[in-house]
């Protein structure tokens, strides 16, 4: 129990710093998911070439329409809910989502929460990395990366000269 109150008290404070770094204005927020897949197999196969040279070359599977269906729900949720500005592509292995959306300080911090949250229930794949950064402005004001379990976010301390690094637990 312990643990879980340390880990709502690390979300908080980092909430707390984001609201103080941003002083009323809007930040972009600016995420990157990375999720792979779940049973997509590469095909290797070799072919020869007119040389001597074996070259091997690797067939992507086609992604299954369920895994499409669900990505492209996201990336409607995430338009839908946060006028997000997203682009995304997508590999035999691997799908990027990069979203841009639009928060104040007070709420940065619970919006990221729930897109992570919903890019955790993503069925058929699974989230692999996150990254990304908070503008304030043309200014970079936070840069955070991890993975669906943990994430580090590094952000100016109060006197400017240093620098916070909040590691936090989804």
């Amino acid at each position: 129990m312990m643990q879980i109150k340390l880990g709502f008290e690390e979300w908080r404070r980092l909430s707390k710093e984001i609201e103080r770094i941003a002083q009323n204005e809007q930040l972009e927020l600016i995420i990157s998911m990375t999720f792979g897949f779940s049973g997509i197999e590469n095909n290797e196969s070799e072919e020869e070439e007119e040389g001597e040279h074996a070259h091997h070359h690797y067939h992507i599977a086609e992604l299954p329409k369920e895994v499409i269906e669900e990505l492209g729900e996201f990336m409607d949720a995430l338009k839908a809910k946060y006028n997000a500005k997203v682009d995304h592509h997508v590999h035999g292995d691997h799908a990027g989502v990069v979203a841009s959306i639009t928060v104040t300080g007070k709420d940065a911090i619970n919006v990221f929460r729930n897109i992570i949250d919903d890019a955790k229930n993503c069925e058929s794949c699974i989230l692999a990395g996150v990254d990304g950064e908070m503008h304030l402005g043309d200014d970079v004001s936070v840069i955070f990366f991890g993975d669906s379990y943990k994430l580090t976010f590094i952000l100016p301390a109060q006197d400017g000269r240093r620098l916070i690094i909040n590691e936090v637990n989804t």
